[in-house]
């Protein structure tokens, strides 16, 4: 019988040595549960460190090759604000880091982060002629198409680095015939770090008004109906994303996203948890895994900077049928 083939998401582990150190050990744990459940391959769509330091990567890297998934094969990533900005993680750093950020080398960070995780990009198809993104990665039944969706700092558009976009050149070359090539006979799946949806529920309005305005201007993504008009035909069945702390499944024109910015912090639910999409028959299923085990939070307050005050959705499990 053919053996079920599962596919894992995390996203925003956020780690740090100065500042999340407890991160390290909660990220240690999820892998290597993960890797019992039988996890087959792990995409991590941003914000895998906090404040854009190359060391950090390095040790991210460490802890992925200690659990096996440091391949190709087994691991697809794309970058995340924090990847290459950074971002404040103290009161100082409110006063501090808008200057800061209009220092940062943008494409030099990207190329750190593309050197640290360089073997999971090994057997990746370049898309575009400017960059690694797009690029489409084959893995079991699934095309997984990854997105760069952090654009470059600019004081009218994306003053704190967190509004998200794709680059005309990224999105000239989706629209290139030979993608559909890439994509016959698999499942399209996107990855990428900016969400799709608003937060509109009335517990989140109730509870975050003010911040609710600021997110509206600073943490959103940018053209996403044309590129949703692009997903769709494209086949796109799934995208898997982060930068809004929580994990959560939700639909929109037939696409199902998955957000999985809640795996170590940050969810109000202060476990473990983590997007499993499973594979056997043609048929796929996808659910949000809770794990018994809580994540660990420093002895000390938390740092001003963790996002938004998150709420938690109730886990959605969804089976569709490849058609």
């Amino acid at each position: 019988m053919e053996k079920v083939f599962k596919l894992g998401h995390i996203s925003d582990i956020h780690i740090s040595r100065q500042y999340y150190r407890e991160r390290i050990k909660s990220l240690k744990v999820l892998l290597r549960e993960m890797k019992n459940d039988g996890v087959d391959h792990l995409i991590v769509s941003g914000d895998i460190v906090s404040t854009a330091d190359e060391n950090d990567y390095y040790l991210t890297r460490e802890i992925f090759s200690s659990a096996g998934f440091l391949s190709a094969e087994r691991l697809t990533v794309v970058p995340g604000n924090h990847d290459i900005f950074g971002g404040p993680h103290r009161a100082v750093d409110i006063v501090s880091f808008p200057q800061h950020i209009r220092t940062v080398d943008y494409m030099k960070h990207l190329s750190l982060f593309q050197n640290a995780f360089a073997e999971t990009f090994d057997s990746v198809h370049c898309l575009s002629t400017t960059g690694l993104f797009p690029f489409i990665k084959i893995v079991h039944k699934f095309a997984i198409l990854g997105l760069n969706s952090i654009s470059p700092w600019s004081l009218w558009k994306n003053v704190f680095g967190t509004n998200g976009a794709i680059d005309e050149n990224q999105y000239e070359a989706l629209t290139n015939p030979r993608v559909r090539e890439f994509l016959k006979d698999k499942i399209p799946i996107v990855v990428l770090h900016h969400q799709f949806n608003d937060i509109a529920s009335e517990e989140y309005n109730k509870n975050n008004g003010i911040w609710l305005r600021v997110e509206s201007k600073t943490m959103r993504m940018r053209k996403r109906r044309k590129l949703l008009r692009l997903f769709e035909v494209l086949g796109v069945r799934y995208v898997f994303h982060g930068h809004i702390h929580r994990n959560e499944l939700y639909k929109q024109k037939g696409i199902l996203f998955a957000n999985g910015a809640g795996a170590v912090c940050d969810d109000p639910v202060r476990f473990l948890k983590y997007n499993l999409l499973e594979y056997l028959d043609e048929v796929c299923s996808i659910k949000i895994k809770q794990l018994p085990i809580p994540y660990a939070v420093p002895a000390a307050s938390q740092p001003l900077y963790n996002g938004y005050k998150a709420i938690h959705l109730p886990s959605l499990a969804v089976t569709i049928e490849n058609r």
